[in-house]
């Protein structure tokens, strides 16, 4: 326990720069809209960049990632070290996983006070918590799942280093796992019964989509009425899949990746 602790703090202080230049990011990008909603004199810009700035979130997780990955290679401290793949994988992403909610929640705050600040020139007619909590739900698990096929490929592409004949042309291999991957998946699902148990066994009544209407006097946004059917099995799939995919990055992990 206390080595796992040690390494979540490591990796805290050898990320939190790349953070604090993403939370300055994210003023500087509220700032500019604060600056263009004020020279057309049309407050709405701004929450539009608050949602653009949400919307960056499914690459900031995965990139954050990335990011600790790249510096840890630099340090080669992973061929010498004694815990397993798990263990130096895992800190990463509960870190990440901070870093993103620590962002999400910054956001929601400026739009908060955005909405006070002009509750007459809103997107929303009412405070839309419900939206709000759902957006940074699905934005963490979209990173999630774009983070967990970044350290794969990342440990899978190291890992080709063992073989001097194709070191130099590793990213083919990368490319080409990519590539029959999705192959294999378009193929499953091609297959009738496979489509129809996946999206038709499970399923969930959700808004059919978000709504953006401006006009010249008022803007409104919110959730469509009308209620559409979910499947749930593609995400438990994607799940699963992501699952494996951990558990092969530490495999590949324990094997004393070069980079």
């Amino acid at each position: 326990m206390n080595a796992f602790k040690g390494l979540l703090w490591k990796d805290f202080k050898t990320s939190k720069v790349w953070f604090y230049g993403w939370i300055g990011i994210i003023f500087l990008i509220y700032i500019i809209g604060m600056v263009i909603g004020n020279f057309v004199n049309e407050p709405i810009i701004v929450q539009i960049f608050i949602i653009m700035i949400g919307v960056f979130h499914f690459a900031f997780l995965p990139g954050i990632v990335l990011s600790m990955l790249r510096l840890e290679g630099k340090t080669q401290l992973w061929l010498h070290s004694p815990y397993s793949g798990f263990i130096l994988l895992l800190p990463k992403l509960i870190i990440a996983i901070i870093y993103s909610t620590a962002s999400l929640l910054l956001v929601d705050l400026l739009g908060v006070i955005t909405l006070a600040v002009f509750p007459e020139d809103s997107l929303f007619s009412y405070w839309p918590i419900k939206e709000g909590i759902l957006f940074n739900l699905g934005v963490t698990v979209v990173g999630l799942y774009f983070s967990g096929w970044t350290i794969f490929l990342w440990t899978f592409y190291h890992s080709l280093s063992k073989f001097p004949s194709i070191k130099n042309i590793r990213w083919i291999f990368v490319a080409g796992f990519i590539i029959v991957y999705q192959s294999v998946v378009a193929f499953l699902m091609s297959i009738k019964w496979v489509e129809k148990y996946l999206f038709n066994a499970f399923t969930v009544e959700v808004s059919s989509g978000v709504f953006l209407s401006i006009g010249s006097n008022e803007a409104n946004a919110g959730f469509e009425p009308e209620m559409i059917q979910l499947p749930l099995l593609p995400f438990v799939f994607e799940g699963m899949i992501m699952i494996i995919v951990f558990i092969m990055s530490c495999w590949l992990l324990d094997r004393k990746v070069e980079v």
